[in-house]
């Protein structure tokens, strides 16, 4: 296993800042955009959201709400001494604490790329409107008001223009006598164009703003100021993906999100998406570990069916319709659709193998961020984005060695998969499939395996049904997967899964395995805080995308 840095979400509900008519929506933008980065801590600052009770201050409207709102984030970074943050907004103004913060770690070797529609490059005297959000870049690089100052501002030439495309003419001049360095949308179609932007610095770490109208509004428009002609989100994410690839990042800022009141659930998942990409590029396991997991999950959870064909690992149970990896079609490394870009070739294998055995074309994409160009194609074509899952991971001896399971339960462990808990899982798993899945899948696992049943001392026997069950499976001095982990709904709450879960990761400990993983659904806030508790942090993510749905398909489980 590999060590991953501390990091943090800190969610910044600050809207005085703006100058959108519907700023205050920017309260609720904060919280959703947070929602969607599942940290293991989480911050949200106690800002004051009331309207200024008096006019400009200076040129700059609502000062002293933004003074009083810069101090109260500072104090919040304080309590995260060693965390990574990744910062919601609001709008563009939160960036001011953790891009400082930051600056001061890193000193001249830092570099601000800031992705954007707009320069941010007004002061108080240029600004035609007084919103500080027209200001804030300027303010970091030291000409904004002494109150929103940052103390060690920074120099012209640490800073990187990425998208943006509406530039005031004070803030061309800026940028022209400066010679900041200016990407526009155009010029990004090559992440290492950015890269070479950034490299020219000489900075070695990079603080990374994003500010959501930096999109086109044709792929998201929950913002208040649009621009046209912006970026696609496939574009932005490789862009972040190419930064992380060659720099050290030094903080996330992701700000202006408007969500409407009702409505454009698109644009709610097109930004899902993309925290979920930010997420495994910022915060996610290096890339070699990711595929030492999906290597051993494939082995672990295996198909009758599999072939290699076109580009694609293609796997099918017979008499199963659920995804994960009974039914959908991996692209195999190199992605199958790169750098070519156009899938149509490469997925006619997919739909034609699919096709012949009644299901609808399935695609994994995961991890998520490894694929972007052909999640992209996917959904140009109409595939549907369907069951978005984390995958955790935990060391075996911090799961096996938590708190005390509670008095009064049984645990019954055996090491192939029993006609009784086979029995169990039919049972408890109560799926149309679940029978198929017991004697086509588990029962053909060939790795060393636990097979965990809790019961309850007042069951009498351990032959009756198990309060839980999970399996846990081996073959792997780093890693053992966690499957099939069901409590019955009489015992739910009652902390079966974690008793489940500790015997399981004592054999895996017992067996010299270091790490274990599991799958969650994105959804699943209960199961992900059970997870959490144990010891269990992200890892990174994956999906599906559907040609079609099918009404029968039931809810996934791996």
């Amino acid at each position: 296993m590999t060590a991953r840095a501390d990091w943090a979400v800190l969610e910044v509900p600050q809207w005085q800042g703006s100058g959108s008519v519907s700023a205050r929506r920017l309260v609720q933008g904060a919280r959703a955009t947070a929602d969607m980065f599942p940290a293991a801590r989480r911050t949200r600052v106690p800002v004051d959201v009331r309207a200024a009770a008096t006019g400009p201050v200076d040129g700059v409207r609502a000062l002293d709400a933004l003074a009083a709102n810069l101090s109260a984030v500072r104090f919040a970074l304080e309590q995260l001494p060693d965390r990574t943050v990744v910062t919601t907004g609001g709008d563009c103004g939160v960036e001011l604490a953790p891009v400082e913060r930051a600056h001061r770690r890193y000193g001249d070797k830092l570099a601000l790329v800031w992705f954007d529609a707009h320069g941010d490059l007004h002061t108080p005297d240029t600004s035609p409107s007084g919103a500080f959000h027209g200001m804030v870049l300027r303010t970091l690089l030291g000409d904004g008001p002494a109150e929103l100052g940052t103390g060690v501002p920074l120099a012209p030439g640490q800073v990187v223009l990425a998208g943006v495309r509406s530039l005031d003419p004070a803030e061309r001049r800026y940028v022209d006598r400066h010679a900041v360095h200016h990407l526009p949308p155009a010029e990004l179609a090559d992440p290492s164009a950015l890269v070479g932007a950034v490299a020219r610095t000489g900075a070695e770490a990079v603080y990374v703003h994003l500010d959501l109208d930096v999109l086109d509004p044709g792929h998201f428009s929950s913002v208040g100021v649009p621009e046209p002609d912006g970026l696609s989100p496939y574009r932005l994410a490789s862009a972040v993906r190419a930064l992380a690839r060659n720099f050290t990042l030094a903080g996330l800022g992701v700000t202006e999100h408007q969500p409407p009141g009702e409505g454009r659930t698109a644009d709610a998942a097109v930004l899902d998406q993309l925290a979920r990409t930010l997420t495994d590029t910022f915060a996610g396991s290096p890339p070699e570990e990711v595929r030492r997991i999906e290597r051993h999950a494939l082995a672990a959870w295996p198909a009758p069916v599999a072939r290699t064909a076109g580009g694609w690992l293609l796997r099918h149970t017979p008499g199963v319709r659920r995804l994960r990896s009974d039914n959908t079609a991996l692209p195999l490394s190199p992605p199958a659709t790169e750098p070519a870009g156009d899938p149509a070739a490469a997925l006619s294998t997919v739909e034609d193998f699919y096709a012949g055995r009644g299901l609808p074309a399935a695609v994994q994409i995961g991890p998520g961020a490894e694929h972007l160009a052909l999640d992209a194609s996917l959904a140009a074509r109409g595939y549907r984005l369907r069951s978005r899952v984390h995958v955790l991971t935990a060391s075996a001896r911090t799961v096996a060695d938590g708190p005390a399971p509670l008095a009064g339960r049984r645990t019954r462990l055996s090491t192939a998969p029993t006609a009784e808990w086979l029995r169990a899982f039919v049972e408890l798993d109560a799926q149309q499939d679940s029978r198929q899945v017991a004697d086509q899948v588990i029962a053909g696992i060939a790795a060393p395996l636990a097979c965990v049943a809790v019961f309850p001392d007042d069951a009498g026997s351990d032959t009756g049904t198990p309060a839980g069950i999970g399996l846990f499976v081996g073959g792997d001095d780093d890693w053992a997967g966690v499957y099939c982990v069901i409590t019955h709904p009489a015992h739910r709450r009652r902390k079966v899964a974690a008793t489940v879960l500790r015997a399981g990761a004592a054999w895996a400990a017992s067996e010299g395995v270091r790490g274990l993983y599991l799958q969650v659904g994105r959804a699943n806030t209960p199961a992900q805080a059970l997870y959490t508790g144990l010891g269990f942090r992200y890892a990174y993510s994956y999906h599906y995308r559907l040609r079609e749905e099918s009404p029968g398909d039931p809810a996934p489980r791996r």
